[in-house]
């Protein structure tokens, strides 16, 4: 893996067709979200080869409105992305880092933003307005991505569909 994006998923509804979490979709917003982003990434030159994605109903869609029918993008529905730790989700990175040079997880805080907390932590040469930003909030459909070239993770850019 020379690159990883962590998104968290665009804004879901109050509640689903069934009672839970799990099932909630995307409401009005995370689906103009998840379209705006969906933009930003693709301005970006931004593909993916895989993308683990947590098994919840607004995840899933947030995958189909970001990759989903875009040439060479495959996905994982991981049930244990489900609301993960940031431990959880890097044993899924660590799992599937090696077949794939562009790797996106899609999953939810608190795990993805303590997780790229982590990152920024051991990375290197990262601008500190993003850092700021990446640590006062990691927002729905916030995507982060960091480069592996070298033996430290380096923040290189920021999406956010409320920007731009």
């Amino acid at each position: 893996m020379k690159t990883l994006l962590l998104i968290r998923h665009a804004k879901a509804a109050s509640y689903g067709a069934e009672p839970g979490d799990h099932g909630r979709p995307l409401a009005t917003k995370g689906t103009d979200q998840a379209r705006k982003l969906a933009s930003q990434l693709q301005a970006a030159n931004v593909f993916v080869d895989l993308a683990l994605v947590s098994t919840a109903l607004r995840t899933a869609q947030t995958w189909q409105w970001l990759f989903q029918g875009k040439a060479g993008n495959e996905a994982q529905f991981i049930e244990e992305l489900y609301l993960a730790s940031a431990e959880q989700i890097e044993r899924q990175i660590e799992l599937n880092k090696k077949s794939f040079q562009t790797l996106a997880v899609i999953g939810h805080n608190p795990g993805l933003s303590v997780l790229a907390w982590k990152l920024l932590a051991a990375g290197v040469d990262h601008d500190p307005v993003a850092e700021r930003a990446v640590r006062a909030a990691f927002k729905t459909a916030f995507a982060a991505r960091f480069d592996f070239l070298g033996d430290k993770p380096k923040l290189v850019q920021l999406f956010d569909p409320r920007v731009g």
